[in-house]
């Protein structure tokens, strides 16, 4: 592992909680990575971003910041454009890449212009005004109607599956389920429902780790799944090597052709016929004890301590 020295001399500062429908699990990340630098005797500020305006209490001596935003405001690039204007360095992507990764639409068409794969989707702009306007984004006719029979409904821009359902035939309303993301949203994707087994692939630095297969406890991973769930599995991915090989390619085109660097992750279907496809970019993963990000860092040796040391230098190597 790598010499943290470094970050002995840093003025740090973790970043955490937010305004964001995901304040409460940002918080715990946020707690998990300031336990790991108290561990190792590095000296940090914890502030706690309640509003836009507690930026303001970041010090001013403050060099290096961890941010363990998750959501608007910490995945949407708002916070790594203040602290760039601020000369400030910090963990992650840079703002234009977060942006782009947190609104899940836009990633798509990146993707779709590469042909790399993702399950087709109509992109609803401006959903619940008389201005709204359908845009299809479908491997045959562009129509709506050549989705899958089953839809997954889901605000464009938020995290920790907030507001996504599934309509399945006969179970559901596709009306509700945008009504339900719109409490999220106003862009809103309705995406062809994939059936398959949940992969995550994280990435750390130029490494592309060992995916993980989620077992959800319900019929998806939503909230209840990865949160409060005990039943949820998480398994080191059993793929061979061709099909390894060809996921860790493919996740790591996914986050480099929007620009993302230095750590993140990239979340994936196994489809019926064993092909993957591309679900969505994490540019903030969950950090607690007990999330993917960890866990697939795990597989290579890594503690959590040494996983927080490691994404600290990582940004260090920008400046």
């Amino acid at each position: 592992m790598e010499d943290y020295s470094l970050l002995k001399d840093k003025k740090i500062a973790v970043l955490a909680g937010g305004w964001s429908a995901e304040r409460e699990i940002s918080l715990m990340s946020g707690v998990s990575v300031s336990e790991a630098l108290a561990e190792l005797q590095i000296d940090f500020n914890f502030i706690d971003l309640k509003s836009k305006a507690d930026i303001d209490n970041i010090p001013s001596e403050i060099e290096l910041v961890f941010i363990a935003l998750h959501g608007r405001g910490g995945e949407d690039g708002y916070i790594q454009r203040i602290l760039e204007d601020k000369s400030i360095l910090y963990t992650g992507s840079n703002p234009e890449s977060c942006k782009i990764a947190m609104d899940k639409s836009e990633a798509k068409k990146i993707w779709r212009d590469l042909l790399l794969p993702t399950p087709d989707f109509v992109e609803v702009k401006k959903a619940g005004t008389p201005e709204m306007k359908l845009t299809p984004y479908l491997s045959e006719e562009d129509d709506i109607t050549a989705l899958d029979k089953t839809f997954v409904v889901k605000p464009s821009r938020e995290g920790s599956s907030f507001g996504i359902s599934i309509v399945k035939p006969g179970e559901g309303s596709l009306e509700e389920s945008m009504i339900e993301a719109l409490k999220f949203d106003d862009t809103l994707l309705v995406e062809a429902f994939v059936p398959g087994r949940e992969l995550t692939v994280s990435i750390l630095g130029d490494k592309v780790l060992h995916p993980i297969h989620i077992k959800p406890s319900g019929s998806f991973y939503d909230f209840n799944s990865k949160y409060e769930s005990n039943k949820t599995e998480y398994l080191k991915a059993d793929l061979n090597n061709a099909e390894l090989e060809e996921l860790k390619d493919i996740a790591w085109h996914a986050f480099s052709s929007i620009g993302c660097q230095d750590w993140g992750r990239v979340d994936f279907i196994q489809d019926e016929n064993d092909n993957f496809q591309i679900i969505e970019v994490n540019t903030i993963p969950g950090l607690t004890k007990n999330s993917l990000f960890p866990k697939a860092a795990s597989f290579e040796g890594f503690s959590f301590a040494n996983l927080v040391t490691t994404i600290l230098l990582l940004a260090c190597k920008a400046s």
